[in-house]
C-alpha cells in the first residue's frame, strides 16, 4: 500500500517544525578542567602556574590584579530573543603579595545576581538655548590672534 503524498509532505513539515524547537546550547567563555584547578594550592602554586594551567583569566580585578576570574556559561538559545544562562561557573583565584595562591573559590548561577540598567536619563546642568541664542551668544568671541596670522 502507497502512502498518499499529501501525508509524506505533512510528516515531513511536522519532523522539520519540532526539530526546530530544539534548544541551542551554547558554552561561552573559559572552559574550567577539573584536574587543572585540583592542581592549583593555595601557598603553593604561583600566578605564572596558574596561567600555564588554566591559561589568561576571563577578567581580573578592577583596583586589584590580585584576583583573577574565570568565568563560563552556558546558554539555552530556544528563539531570536529567548536566551536564558542555565549554568554559569566562575573561578576565582585570590593571590597575595608575592604572587602566591592564597586562596581558589568557586562559585555558581545560585550566587549571580541579574543587574537591571535604568532607562533614565542623566540631568545635565545648564541652560537649554535655542539655535538664534546660541548663534546669537557666540557673536564676538572668535577674533584673530596675532599668533595664527601669517605675513
Amino acid at each position: 500500500m502507497t502512502i498518499p503524498v499529501f501525508l509524506r509532505t505533512a510528516t515531513l513539515a511536522l519532523g522539520l517544525l519540532v526539530g526546530a524547537c530544539a534548544p541551542t546550547v551554547q558554552q561561552h567563555g573559559q572552559r574550567i578542567d577539573p584536574e587543572a584547578v585540583s592542581r592549583i594550592r593555595p601557598g603553593v602554586t604561583s600566578k605564572e602556574e596558574v596561567l600555564r594551567l588554566m591559561g589568561s583569566p576571563s577578567a581580573t580585578a578592577t583596583f586589584d590584579d590580585r584576583r583573577w576570574y574565570y568565568v563560563t556559561q552556558t546558554v539555552e538559545k530556544r528563539s531570536f530573543y529567548q536566551k536564558q544562562v542555565t549554568d554559569q561557573r566562575v573561578l576565582i583565584v585570590v593571590f597575595d603579595d608575592r604572587g602566591i595562591v592564597e586562596q581558589v573559590k568557586e562559585r555558581g548561577l545560585e550566587q549571580a545576581r541579574a543587574v537591571e540598567p535604568v532607562d533614565d536619563r542623566t540631568p545635565t546642568m545648564g541652560n537649554e538655548l535655542s539655535l538664534i541664542e546660541q548663534l546669537i551668544g557666540n557673536i564676538g568671541r572668535f577674533s584673530r590672534s596675532r599668533e595664527n596670522t601669517r605675513p
